[in-house]
């Protein structure tokens, strides 16, 4: 059976990889982006996958509102839904990393220390893809 994506966002699942992918299509509104995250987490329980790929490249609005959100309220109840820590590799486009104010919304690897999911950033979707094979 297959389920009606918003136009915002599109989530497959590579099975070969064991790695969700979920592919922002344009600029989201706050709502948008907290339903779409929640589809990404609907998706990686029906195949219990804790190794996620998020293509933000056509989405250029990381922003502190989005990050505290994501940080406080949505992933802390990834990996009790998921059985254990949860690693998502962004995949950003280059302009996306000069920009302070962007680069500074995004959670750095120290604040995640500790915490049951980890993120890091990429601008090479093949490292991505790397990173999440060798956290699995």
């Amino acid at each position: 059976m297959s389920e009606v994506q918003p136009d915002y966002l599109t989530i497959s699942y590579r099975p070969d990889l064991e790695v969700l992918v979920g592919r922002w299509m344009r600029q989201v509104s706050f709502s948008e982006m907290c339903q779409g995250y929640y589809l990404l987490l609907q998706a990686a329980e029906r195949h219990q996958c804790r190794q996620w790929l998020i293509d933000v490249r056509r989405r250029y609005n990381t922003d502190r509102e989005g990050a505290h959100w994501m940080v406080t309220e949505f992933l802390p109840t990834v990996a009790p839904r998921l059985g254990g820590r949860t690693h998502l590799a962004y995949l950003l486009a280059p302009v996306i990393l000069r920009d302070p104010e962007g680069d500074s919304a995004f959670p750095t690897t120290e604040a995640l220390a500790g915490r049951p999911f980890m993120g890091e950033r990429f601008i090479d979707e093949a490292a991505a893809v790397a990173w999440l094979q060798q956290m699995r």
